[in-house]
């Protein structure tokens, strides 16, 4: 390979010296009135410089030859590495009992998506549910991804929840927001209007006597969607929780659907309603 580029750089400086000699030449042409003899050396000149830059093609194919047998095996080298990095990223999370599935670039961990970029910023993004939410950017480092994904899951799915106050939550939000829209008991309310009555309603004292931003307790788009998803039951007293589905129109925009795990693919919900149910479960 050193062999190659050296003669490589020599056929380049026969060139550069060739294209200098041409230049002169054409300036010697472009002179009024021509001058014979110039016109002449210049030309001797320019065709020596061009047969000692001769079989430039066979160098040049030669180097380009070298050049692509290394970028194949740097690129293997880089794909073994980037494998290695994905298998130890998937062992950990396994371990923490968290499911990895895909091929890089992008891996499905549990509920997240985890997506790698190999380019010159070499990170990778953990989204919430098939790239709904961003949730951190990364370096590639194996060992903090893993801990950073089992930190997420811990503080979004953690099972000691008491889900039957956050129902009771939504619950009271949703009577605000009936309220707020002028609604009936029983019609929908859009789920995003729900999701922001129950960020109020988790609030401590602090916020209610002085609503600043630095006594805000955050409660966003994937904290409500993750503890949804955690309700064991959906009931309170004689009424039903119903979440509708999203259509297509109304997942273009955040303000319009919110994505709530559920099974392996999640859905779309845009609306949702207390709906009376009877004992056993049927309408009433």
């Amino acid at each position: 390979m050193d062999e190659a580029f050296e003669r490589f750089r020599k056929k380049a400086r026969a060139v550069a010296a060739a294209l200098k000699a041409v230049e002169r030449a054409d300036r010697a042409l472009a002179r009024t009135p021509r001058d014979p003899a110039a016109v002449a050396g210049a030309a001797d000149a320019a065709i020596r410089a061009l047969e000692a830059a001769g079989g430039a093609d066979a160098v040049v194919q030669e180097v380009r030859q070298a050049l692509e047998a290394a970028r194949a095996e740097a690129r293997a080298a880089l794909e073994h590495e980037r494998a290695l990095l994905a298998g130890r990223v998937a062992e950990g999370l396994q371990a923490a009992g968290i499911a990895v599935e895909g091929n890089l670039p992008q891996l499905r961990a549990g509920t997240f998506t985890l997506e790698f970029d190999f380019g010159g910023k070499a990170r990778v993004t953990i989204w919430f549910g098939p790239k709904k939410e961003r949730l951190a950017v990364m370096p590639l480092d194996a060992d903090a991804l893993v801990r950073k994904v089992v930190e997420l899951h811990r503080d979004l799915f953690r099972g000691e929840d008491d889900t039957t106050a956050f129902l009771a939550d939504v619950e009271r939000a949703y009577r605000v927001c009936l309220a707020r829209f002028a609604l009936a008991d029983g019609e929908r309310v859009p789920i995003t209007a729900l999701m922001a009555e129950v960020a109020f309603l988790r609030q401590d004292e602090r916020f209610v006597t002085d609503p600043r931003r630095e006594h805000f307790r955050p409660f966003g788009r994937v904290e409500f969607a993750a503890a949804l998803s955690r309700l064991r039951t959906l009931r309170v007293g004689s009424r039903e929780l119903r979440l509708d589905v999203a259509t297509l129109s109304q997942t273009r925009k955040p303000a319009d659907h919110l994505w709530v795990p559920r099974g392996r693919e999640g859905v779309n919900v845009a609306t949702a309603a207390f709906i009376r149910v009877a004992p056993e479960g049927g309408p009433s």
